[in-house]
């Protein structure tokens, strides 16, 4: 027996009405919801800007040099052998990086969302900008495996040591085990040698300090004591070295800093946050080309270029590993 498989009309339409109704009570919020990103090269480092697409960044180093020690300075009348100046002078190249991205979709897909409210170029704009943005940042801190370039937290040029035990003669270095008191020597035995390596100079005084983002969270939620209301935080902010030299520090979280150290352990950046003693060079800020056409299609392409970071004065930044 042959069984024709109907439709019942009336089961349709009230199947089409329900589908209806449900897209009619559906409010479809305009607000769009982005990757949670964050990046913070702004705050950590200083950023020349300009010069348009540039093969390399130079700067030149100058050291001075006199004959004989300091005592033969000294002039007296009787005296025929005065002492001659030297200056040598040499050059720092920092290489430049070029970013390059495009966005691409067909024309009617740029019709088909125009008509709901949406506009493609807007999204994919964005996308474009949020992701040159952290290859900066991984720029700075890091630097590319794939060019052999390092960062702020990683440069080999840059004096290290090791935090100090918790105990003597023991092997735990962790801040987490740390009293307040501890933390902060580990901080301004750092900033002292730093400072002494530069002739104790004022203009080397550190001025910003990198942690990661759980020694940071230590620092904020531990108290200096039990019967104490201040924050280990707030204490190594009023008692370190460059405050009582007359500067200011700030301590600041870096998820870059977390196992970037020896052995991979974590580090703390301690540095003069300058332009003159560290900085980077945005030659090209990311800029909008112009738009293709071809086949039904639309093509924007996006560039963008940087140097890596200019180390302009290594002796002013200082790690210290396994805090």
């Amino acid at each position: 027996m042959n069984h024709a498989f109907r439709i019942d009309p009336r089961r349709l339409a009230v199947n089409d009405s329900y589908t209806f109704l449900m897209k009619e009570l559906e409010k479809v919020d305009n607000e769009i919801l982005e990757p949670l990103s964050g990046t913070d090269w702004p705050r950590d480092m200083p950023v020349i800007t300009g010069g348009g697409l540039l093969e390399s960044i130079a700067s030149v180093d100058v050291s001075y040099a006199s004959t004989g020690g300091d005592d033969d300075n000294l002039f007296f009348e009787a005296a025929n052998d005065i002492p001659v100046i030297q200056a040598d002078m040499s050059k720092q190249v920092a290489r430049t990086f070029n970013f390059a991205e495009y966005m691409s979709f067909s024309t009617m897909e740029k019709e088909k969302m125009i008509q709901v409210g949406r506009d493609p170029e807007t999204f994919l704009n964005k996308g474009i900008r949020l992701h040159c943005d952290k290859l900066i940042d991984r720029n700075v801190y890091t630097g590319f495996v794939k060019v052999s370039s390092t960062g702020l937290c990683n440069n080999p040029a840059v004096t290290r040591a090791s935090a100090a035990a918790h105990t003597p003669g023991g092997t735990d270095t962790s801040w987490a085990t740390k009293t307040a008191d501890e933390i902060l020597a580990d901080i301004n035995r750092t900033i002292s040698a730093l400072w002494r390596d530069n002739d104790c100079s004022s203009d080397a005084l550190p001025n910003h300090i990198l942690i990661p983002v759980e020694q940071f969270g230590q620092l904020v939620t531990r108290k200096v004591s039990d019967d104490s209301e201040r924050s280990i935080l707030t204490y190594v902010l009023e008692n370190n070295l460059t405050v009582q030299q007359g500067g200011e520090l700030t301590i600041a979280p870096c998820k870059w800093c977390s196992g970037i150290g020896s052995d991979g352990s974590d580090r703390m950046v301690v540095y003069m946050n300058r332009v003159d003693r560290i900085c980077f060079n945005l030659t090209q800020p990311l800029r909008r080309m112009d738009t293709e056409y071809a086949e039904m299609r639309i093509k924007i392409p996006y560039i963008a270029q940087f140097s890596e970071v200019r180390f302009l004065y290594p002796s002013t930044v200082r790690y210290l590993d396994g805090i």
